[in-house]
């Protein structure tokens, strides 16, 4: 009897690895996996379309001061010069644009839910500071960047020529004001 429950024991296994072979050659022979219900594909879901890669100028304003970069092969650099930027600035260039591209505004407000307030009170008119991102002398985009929200979690935008008032992650305008405090030392 042991031998007979061994054996049924035996040809199980080796059943379940025929099926996990077959398994493995058939998806050898499709070139595909089989499609997970549990991931989730990325999308790019931020205001700026183009990828970060094709940013090559950003023009930052804040206080009457101005600061253009330009992304060139060795990397980031501060106009006039140009003088090449720290690494840690030029990070702070990538990360931000990647932010732009990748995150969604958490609500987008239209005129006639901002209109009777007036963009002052959510800090933009006129904007904390701006940004312009390029691509071969073409504007991307264009914003401007308001007051955080009271929690200080949100922070208002602007999208330059558009009508809504976007609202961000704190993170997104906090990254370009690290950009502004190392530029202005």
């Amino acid at each position: 009897m042991a031998s007979t429950v061994a054996r049924r024991r035996r040809l199980l296994g080796l059943g379940g690895a025929l099926l996990a072979v077959g398994f493995l050659v058939a998806m050898a022979l499709s070139g595909q996996m089989r499609e997970s219900g549990q991931l989730v594909r990325f999308v790019a879901a931020g205001v700026l379309p183009e990828t970060p890669a094709e940013v090559d100028r950003v023009e930052l304003a804040a206080r009457a001061q101005r600061w253009v970069f330009t992304r060139t092969v060795g990397g980031w650099q501060l106009g006039p010069g140009p003088r090449p930027v720290a690494r840690s600035l030029a990070t702070h260039l990538d990360d931000s644009i990647k932010f732009m591209h990748v995150s969604a505004p958490i609500r987008v407000m239209e005129r006639t839910e901002w209109a009777e307030q007036g963009l002052r009170e959510f800090g933009l008119d006129p904007p904390a500071y701006s940004a312009a991102l390029f691509r071969g002398g073409r504007r991307l985009l264009a914003v401007g960047f308001g007051s955080p929200n009271p929690q200080k979690v949100l922070q208002y935008m602007r999208i330059e020529d558009r009508e809504q008032v976007y609202v961000m992650s704190r993170f997104i305008g906090e990254a370009w004001e690290q950009i502004l405090a190392e530029a202005g030392r």
